[in-house]
């Protein structure tokens, strides 16, 4: 197995899965930084729309935890829950999928009612983030066109 591969990547391949402590906020609220232990399982087949997918980006030594949104012929889109922008990631690039996570020491599974509550509920997340974020995006797309404006 390349050097590179981190514990977590040789525990799914030997095991089928691992408990891993998430890392950053892309994943908030659902998930927080160095607060919530993930329960990820090896990848077998194609995920659904609103699995967590484990994903590393080539070139990279990092692995990424975020939400499929689109599942395609040969790719999927994928976003983290406190992101707007979406992802194109090939279903080769997934090792795992998250099936559940600690949360103050209570283990809830992806089959659960409180996460299947929290799921149901994020397209309105994406809606009040996006609404809340547009007035500085139109701001700086309306700086990008002065600026172009000035250079001709």
């Amino acid at each position: 197995m390349n050097s590179t591969y981190t514990q977590l990547e040789k525990d799914l391949s030997a095991k089928g899965w691992c408990l891993s402590m998430t890392e950053g906020d892309s994943m908030e609220p659902l998930l927080r930084q160095n607060q919530n232990m993930v329960l990820i399982e090896r990848a077998q087949g194609i995920l659904n729309i609103n699995d967590v997918a484990l994903y590393r980006r080539p070139g990279q030594n990092k692995l990424v935890l975020h939400r499929v949104v689109k599942v395609r012929a040969r790719d999927y889109l994928i976003c983290g829950d406190n992101r707007l922008y979406k992802e194109v990631v090939p279903h080769g690039w997934v090792i795992g999928v998250m099936r559940g996570y600690y949360e103050n020491n209570n283990f809830i599974s992806t089959d659960d009612t409180t996460y299947k509550d929290y799921v149901r509920n994020l397209k309105k997340r994406y809606v009040i983030r996006y609404l809340r974020e547009f007035p500085g995006r139109l701001k700086r797309k309306v700086v990008r066109m002065l600026d172009a404006k000035k250079k001709l």
